[in-house]
């Protein structure tokens, strides 16, 4: 099985993803692809609309290493079982923030997108250790709230964020708010509507003509040869992203 080498970007197909576990429809459009599916099962130390989101249980540090936080016995297994060496955070997941989002970092190119005075101690470890660039910004669900879908490229609608990254020479098309479905709050975040199912093909949890922005993320995606293919239904929703494990 060959492993991600650069987290959130495939070389080339997926043949493996991490994906909540109550995304039937996503899971299912993934298996019919051929590609193997790790369920996130829901963890009843988080919000019921949260639960089981991808990116607050599992970072995916490249490679076959993986940071997990509270992850279910279930996945950690299919994980080992595929390869992975699995890493714990020091602390457990909690109900509130920001003990709900240990782990919620973004990691493009060499850099980590995160807030530093809340994520768990490994991921700054792993950082340093590894010569990656921490980018500071206050927004605690920084994957959550970044859709990258290139390693200088991002989908935003925190002006913070933006800003932060711009400064970084990493180019941002900065979205509305709203308009993304996440059961129990008003709106969901962009980044945890998809991930790079290929190469230069963006899966994502619903479709984005859903929300305004859809001309300028299609323009934003067909600059850099990059395609959406709806693996949802008409509805974009905030799913805790799709996560690229393996590939070809």
């Amino acid at each position: 099985m060959k492993f991600v080498e650069k987290p959130n970007f495939p070389s080339g197909n997926i043949t493996a993803a991490a994906v909540s576990s109550e995304a039937e429809d996503v899971i299912s459009a993934l298996q019919s692809a051929k590609i193997a599916v790790v369920p996130v099962e829901s963890n009843p130390e988080l919000p019921t609309g949260i639960a089981s989101h991808a990116d607050l249980q599992i970072l995916h540090l490249g490679g076959n290493s993986v940071l997990t936080a509270s992850c279910s016995k279930k996945s950690i297994e299919m994980l080992e079982i595929m390869g992975f060496d699995i890493k714990r955070t020091e602390n457990e997941l909690d109900f509130s923030y920001p003990e709900d989002c240990l782990i919620n970092a973004e990691i493009i190119g060499r850099n980590i997108i995160v807030n530093p005075d809340i994520i768990d101690r490994k991921i700054l470890e792993f950082a340093e250790e590894n010569n990656y660039n921490i980018i500071g910004v206050k927004q605690g669900y920084a994957k959550c709230s970044v859709l990258a879908v290139c390693e200088d490229a991002v989908i935003t609608a925190d002006p913070g964020i933006a800003k932060i990254l711009q400064q970084k020479e990493i180019e941002v098309l900065k979205i509305k708010e709203g308009g993304i479905y996440l059961r129990g709050y008003d709106t969901g975040f962009i980044g945890g509507c998809g991930g790079m199912v290929e190469e230069k093909i963006l899966g994502t949890s619903g479709s984005l003509k859903s929300i305004k922005d859809y001309e300028n993320i299609k323009d934003f995606l067909r600059n850099r040869n990059i395609y959406a293919e709806n693996l949802g239904g008409k509805t974009l929703r905030d799913i805790g992203g799709i996560l690229p494990l393996c590939e070809e």
